[in-house]
């Protein structure tokens, strides 16, 4: 299962980098808040990636890791065509946020380690 769980890590971070780096056009102003909402979820799903590829990152550094990886696919957006948008790293931001929190209840604000089968570093 962990295997699987990797893999599909792997493949949704893939699959989201590549949609948010690939060229494009402007997005309709009827549009946005879509498009903020595909942010949302997207980084929230690139939290989980991150927590699925590298079990024994702390929550709070791959939440960081996240948000820079929001802020890095902002800068390389103006180099492919794609405006790049304060507005969309905040809604990343927000997604990791929340992903965060719900990660946090659904553990009960338990540090990794506890969960973790082998004590073997």
């Amino acid at each position: 299962m962990r295997s699987f769980l990797r893999i599909a890590g792997a493949g949704v971070m893939i699959v989201l980098l590549a949609l948010m780096l690939a060229p494009g056009g402007m997005i309709e102003a009827e549009e946005i808040i879509w498009d903020k909402a595909a942010h949302f979820i997207a980084f929230g799903l690139i939290l989980w990636s991150l927590g699925v590829l590298f079990r024994r990152l702390p929550r709070l550094a791959a939440a960081v890791l996240a948000v820079a990886i929001g802020a890095a696919v902002e800068v390389v957006q103006a180099y492919v065509g794609r405006d790049p948008s304060w507005g969309d790293l905040l809604a990343d931001t927000l997604g990791v946020a929340t992903a965060l929190l719900i990660w946090g209840v659904w553990r009960g604000f338990r540090p990794r380690e506890a969960f973790q089968t082998s004590n073997t570093r």
